[in-house]
């Protein structure tokens, strides 16, 4: 392959054959000679790579005046020879090095969440996930964006990609089909939609997409989006609400963070499995016994049935907790942490 790459020039081709000629010309001229060393071409082709790596073994050498010559245009050929090959190797490596950072290699994470546009907000978004101990892939085509995340996230957490947003095969990259949500994160509304129409095309997966304008979202659903948010419409109910009822505001704020210190509190939820000691239970007992033995709050279910989610607030009391359910719950980290462990499940959609 080495070779294949320092042959790919005309030039180099052209330098490469006179070398075999001249190596050829060296052969037939001492072959015949008395004193001869060099009789086959792997005697001369082993003089050419001792003298080309300027070990000089001594062991292969021309006896004869014309041979002396040859050689001796072998030795400077060499120079440029050599010149050339450590070119292009420096420029392989340097090649194979800009494709990692721009990560054309791709990634193996798995169950993780895709962000494919990036500024403040993604940058948030991105925050929120990884303490939440999940991994990112961002795609960016911005190679000063692509500078500024390697340079403030761990690559054990964050997988950054260099890519055209119109080359949807790139997404693979970043192992989309096995991505847990794909968050679609323009400015303009109308590029997000175009972006979503071709990314479904190519690939079945959930989609969040992040909205400037609110009346677009029934849009956007129509078009297999999964959730959308409207920046503005956050921004408005959290400013309404610090003005009409700060305390609530406050605790709002509080519970829509990742939880990071033992005390901070946190809104989760949990995939029920096989071994969820709540499993086949009534809603009333998992909300009493949540509450005594893991000081954490249970406040809704979310039922799956094919590819529809119900959200249940608060929902009766008989309402009995199904495999696949996912457990929506009030809890600090420290309370997080055991619920884990005895769910056998992170947190999040699994």
């Amino acid at each position: 392959m080495m070779m294949f790459r320092f042959l790919k020039g005309k030039y180099n081709w052209v330098l490469f054959l006179f070398y075999i000629l001249l190596i050829f010309c060296l052969v037939q001229v001492e072959k015949n000679h008395v004193n001869a060393n060099i009789k086959t071409m792997i005697d001369g082709f082993w003089y050419s790579v001792v003298t080309l790596t300027t070990v000089g073994y001594g062991d292969f050498y021309p006896v004869s005046n014309i041979g002396k010559a040859i050689g001796l245009i072998i030795i400077i050929s060499s120079l440029g020879v050599l010149g050339i090959l450590i070119g292009n190797i420096t420029t392989i490596i340097q090649t194979q090095m800009e494709k990692k950072k721009k990560g054309l290699f791709g990634t193996d994470f798995h169950n993780h969440f895709i962000i494919i546009g990036w500024d403040d907000f993604a940058r948030n978004v991105t925050d929120q996930i990884i303490n939440a101990k999940s991994n990112v892939a961002i795609v960016t085509n911005s190679m000063t964006d692509l500078e500024l995340i390697r340079e403030t996230y761990s690559k054990e957490q964050v997988f950054v990609l260099f890519a055209d947003y119109k080359n949807m095969d790139s997404l693979k990259k970043v192992n989309i089909e096995k991505a847990n949500s794909v968050f679609v994160n323009f400015e303009e509304d109308a590029n997000s939609l175009i972006y979503i129409i071709n990314l479904k095309k190519q690939f079945e997966v959930n989609i969040v997409v992040a909205l400037q304008t609110s009346e677009l979202k029934e849009t956007f659903k129509s078009v297999g989006v999964n959730h959308s948010v409207s920046k503005n419409d956050i921004t408005a109910k959290m400013v309404a609400s610090f003005i009409f009822e700060p305390d609530v505001a406050l605790f709002t704020e509080d519970l829509m963070e990742t939880s990071v210190k033992d005390d901070d509190f946190d809104i989760n939820q949990f995939k029920v499995i096989e071994g969820n000691p709540f499993l086949s239970k009534k809603y009333i007992d998992a909300f009493i016994g949540l509450k005594k033995e893991y000081d954490t709050i249970l406040i809704g279910l979310v039922k799956i049935n094919g590819s529809t989610r119900t959200l249940l607030k608060n929902p009766s009391e008989d309402t009995i907790i199904s495999l696949g359910d996912y457990m929506l719950t009030i809890s600090n980290n420290k309370a997080l942490q055991r619920l884990t462990k005895v769910f056998g499940v992170n947190e999040g959609i699994n």
